[in-house]
Parts: structure tokens; C-alpha cells; sequence
């Protein structure tokens, strides 16, 4: 047998299927961005034929007799070990997916894909007219969906873990509750000391702000930020996101909010994050099963740390301010860079997740994890959402939502079946931080470089240390490998407590 030839298929096999993937990504971005609402039932119609084309190619009994011959099997993913390791890593993440993919039926993938595609629609209506009782045959049926690929993949029993699983490898609910809880209870203890102290001055961003001249300075905020629009472009949706279309084409969008800037600004921060991880993507693994994040965790570390750690310090300001300026011409002339630092970090509990911010921010996502829990266990009803909702929110951060687009409508998530992605964004959080420790020691100057718009050291660390190996390693993995750490909420508490206490005057 020739191994070489053999691995030529394999990668032949895989290298269809990320074709097919990314073209149903195409229709997906189409859908949340430019499609005529009447477009929607047929546009369904054509996922879901994508997806079986999808799970045909790659559930074929070629591909298994293909691992098999190279050694990979369940007990031993990564194959032969006389093989190159970027092979085995790449027998490793497609031996997991093969065993995922072939469990399920292709009616029901099929099914699946047109129920996403009618049901992300639905909630776009839903939102817009506050109407969460035309949303919700929808949503029943995303978590019916949701249970059931958990049960095929062999969950029973604890099948919120499987869908954990997709998003973060190897992170059950057990894993995650042990991080959440200090997390909790320290973010609570924080906001109360905030809440005694006064707000600082944000009265200069609290007019309206033509989404035109928005579109412009975000338009410059890409460029400014090393964002190549070469190979992307930013758009408008619902739901601010970033997808991958091809190796050089990876796309963004965000919204705009007459009455809030700091939204447009802070979520095209947000996605340029995301996009930088799948822009350097190294070229040997374009186009197949490892050119993708370690987990989704790890991707949204990296949007986390531009969007926070970096975009809301004070250098960044120093080096923002005068571009701002320049593109919102006689708006913003007193305000100096400490102004809008201040006003960036203002702690106030809001109703809208993508709004708050870094202290009140992952009392959003404890709070959907354990909506999520219940929703998939059956302990919760899917109508019984609103009321929960509104309970948790005045329970978490003293907030209640008057209507359910503010409140339990505002996520995209659940529309299309995501259950068990939210965990991620906290979880992105840590990792971020414990990122950044490593980068600032082995950058000298860090913050003279950010304060003068130079990026090119961070990105160059991020390629070196994390772009680089894409998908081959696990996210526990790759953190250990970077940082020579474990997953901890020490680096993130100490930062978060550290910084807001000299911002506050705690």
C-alpha cells in the first residue's frame, strides 16, 4: 500500500467537502445580509441539499477504508506513527468527524439544514416585530434537533455535554460550572463596589450618529486595525458576524445604532478578531479540516482580546482618537483619549449582551449556559423562556427587559441550532487573557506600539504562537503549549479587578 497515495485521496475527499462547506457558507452570509425575504423557503431548500451533498462525500465508505489504511481508528485517531505530524494531526481531527458525521442519518442532516435556514429567518422577523410566540414553534424544533445529533453522537444521558463538545472539545457542563462559579461571584462582588462610585462622563456619545458617517469610520477602523480588504469586506446584519467563504475571502459584518457608536465600533473590533485568526490560517492547511480555530473558545479569545483587552486600554484611545476625529469632524474636538478610555470602561449593567461590558459581560453567558442546561435536560419549556429570562436578568444584573427583542429574542444563537456555543465567549475570555500574559512579556513596549496605531507585533505574535497551528491541537492543548498554563480565571479576575479599580477609584 502507498501511504502517499492513499493520504492523496484522503485530502482529495476533505478538500470537496470544506468546498462544499464554504459554499453553504456563502448562503448563509446571503441570508443574514442581502436576501428578499420572500427567498427565504427556497434558500433553505438549497442548504440542505449542500448538507447532504456534504455528508454523502464524506460519510462514503471511501473514507473510512481510507483512515482504516492509514491507521486511524477511534482508539488511535492519529494513525500511523511512522507518518509526518501534520499528517497525523490531520487524520486526528478527520478520524473525529468521521465518527461524528457517519452516525448521522442523511435525512436527517438534510432536515436539519432547511429547519436552520427557515428557523434563523424566523427569528430575524421575530425580533424585529417583538413577536416571540412566532418564533417559537421554530426554536422548539432547534432544540429537538439539538437533542437528537447529541443522542446519535452517544451522549445519553448527558446530552448537553455532545453539544458542548462541537464548540469546546473536551469541556463538559462539570468543566465549565467550576470556572463560571468564581466567576460569578467575583464579577457580582465587583459590579456592587462599581455601583457606589460615579459614573465617568459619557455625555459626548450620547447623541445621534448618522449610520453613513459610521460606515465611514469603521470603513477606516479595518484598515487601521491591519484588516486586508483585499481578501473581505464588512457588511450589515442583524446579529453582528464574521464567516470564512475561501482562504482569501473572509467576510464581516456589523450594525449600526443611530443612538450608540461605541456598537458599530466595538463589534467590527470584534469580528476583525475573528478574521485575522482565519486570514493567517497557514497556507499548507488552506482548504482542509484543519484551517479552522483550536475551538470556538479560542476564536473568541482572540475577538475578546482585540475588542477588550486591547480596544478598550488607554494606548489604543491615544492612537484612535485623532482618526475618530477626523472622520466625525467638530463632534468630538474637546474630548481628549482619557475621556473616551473612561467612557469606553463604563460599568453599567445593560439588557443587551454585545453591549456590555468587560465586567457584567460573562453574567450574560452564565446565565444562558444555565438556560441551555435546562432547555436541552427538558427541565425547562421553551415557552417558558420570556419569564425566566426577565427573572434572571433582575437576579444576574439588576436589569429586566420591557420587551422580549431586548430580552430573550436578542441572540441569534439558538435560531440556528447553536446550543452549547455560548460557554465560548466567557471561556474566550480566559484564554484571551492568559494569551495576552504571554504576549506583553514577550513584547517589549507593547503599549508604545499600540498607542501609535502599530499592530504588526501583535499579529505577528498571534501567527507565531496561535494562527499557526490552526486546528491541529486541542484548545487545552494549545493554551499549555503557548502559555505553558492550564485553563484559569486568575489572569482574567486579576485584570478585570486590577483595572477597573484605577478606573473607579476603588
Amino acid at each position: 500500500m502507498d501511504k502517499n497515495k492513499t493520504l492523496e485521496k484522503l485530502h482529495a475527499i476533505d478538500r470537496e467537502c470544506r468546498l462544499l462547506e464554504r459554499t453553504a457558507s456563502l448562503l448563509h452570509w446571503d441570508l443574514e445580509t442581502y436576501l428578499p425575504p420572500l427567498g427565504v423557503e427556497e434558500r433553505s431548500e438549497q442548504l440542505a441539499l449542500l448538507e447532504s451533498l456534504y455528508h454523502e462525500r464524506f460519510t462514503s465508505p471511501e473514507t473510512g477504508k481510507l483512515l482504516e489504511e492509514l491507521g486511524s481508528v477511534t482508539d488511535n485517531p492519529r494513525g500511523d506513527d511512522k507518518l509526518p505530524e501534520l499528517e497525523r494531526d490531520f487524520l486526528k481531527r478527520m478520524r473525529k468527524n468521521y465518527d461524528k458525521e457517519v452516525k448521522l442519518p442523511l435525512d436527517f442532516v438534510a432536515s436539519a439544514a432547511k429547519a436552520q435556514g427557515l428557523s434563523q429567518a424566523a427569528w430575524v422577523e421575530a425580533k424585529r416585530n417583538n413577536n416571540f410566540a412566532a418564533f417559537l414553534p421554530h426554536l422548539e424544533s432547534m432544540i429537538d434537533f439539538a437533542r437528537k445529533y447529541s443522542l446519535y453522537w452517544g451522549f445519553e444521558g448527558r446530552v448537553y455535554d455532545g453539544l458542548l463538545d462541537i464548540f469546546e472539545p473536551n469541556m463538559g457542563v462539570q468543566a465549565i460550572a467550576s470556572v463560571f462559579t468564581p466567576l460569578r461571584e467575583r464579577l457580582s462582588a465587583l459590579i456592587k463596589k462599581i455601583a457606589a462610585k460615579p459614573e465617568p462622563d459619557c455625555s459626548f456619545l450620547q447623541s445621534d450618529f448618522d449610520p453613513q458617517i459610521q460606515a465611514k469610520f469603521n470603513a477606516e477602523l479595518m484598515k487601521y486595525l491591519g484588516y486586508d480588504t483585499k481578501r473581505g469586506r464588512l457588511d450589515v446584519s442583524a446579529h453582528p458576524f464574521t464567516t470564512t467563504l475561501g482562504s482569501n475571502d473572509i467576510r464581516i459584518t456589523t450594525r449600526y445604532l443611530s443612538d450608540n457608536f461605541l456598537s458599530s465600533i466595538f463589534s467590527t473590533i470584534h469580528e476583525c478578531g475573528h478574521a485575522f485568526y482565519e486570514l493567517d490560517i497557514p497556507k499548507e492547511l488552506h482548504l482542509s479540516c484543519l484551517a479552522d480555530g483550536a475551538s470556538m473558545g479560542i476564536h473568541e479569545s482572540q475577538s475578546r482580546l482585540w475588542e477588550n483587552v486591547i480596544g478598550r486600554s488607554l494606548p489604543f484611545w491615544e492612537g484612535l482618537t485623532p482618526l475618530l476625529k477626523k472622520c466625525v469632524p467638530g463632534r468630538f474636538d474637546s474630548v481628549s483619549a482619557k475621556d473616551f478610555y473612561r467612557a469606553v470602561n463604563l460599568v453599567k449593567p445593560s439588557l443587551i449582551r454585545v453591549e456590555a461590558d468587560e465586567v457584567s459581560y460573562s453574567l450574560h453567558i452564565i446565565l444562558r449556559f444555565e438556560l441551555e442546561q435546562g432547555l436541552i435536560s427538558g427541565e425547562i419549556k421553551a415557552g417558558e423562556l420570556p419569564s425566566l429570562w426577565r427573572k434572571k436578568m433582575k437576579e444576574y444584573l439588576g436589569v429586566e427587559p420591557e420587551n422580549d427583542t431586548e430580552g430573550v429574542l436578542q441572540d441569534v444563537h439558538w435560531s440556528h441550532g447553536s446550543f452549547g456555543y455560548f460557554p465560548s465567549y466567557a471561556l474566550g475570555n480566559l484564554y484571551g487573557l492568559q494569551f495576552f500574559g504571554r504576549m506583553k512579556s514577550d513584547i517589549p513596549g507593547l503599549e508604545d506600539f499600540t498607542s501609535k496605531g502599530n499592530f504588526s507585533p501583535v499579529h505577528d505574535w498571534l501567527k507565531d504562537n496561535i494562527y499557526k497551528w490552526g486546528k491541529r491541537l486541542d484548545p487545552c492543548e494549545l493554551l499549555k503549549k503557548v502559555t505553558g498554563e492550564n485553563l484559569s480565571v486568575e489572569p482574567f479576575l486579576k485584570y478585570i479587578e486590577e483595572k477597573y479599580a484605577a478606573v473607579y477609584g476603588l
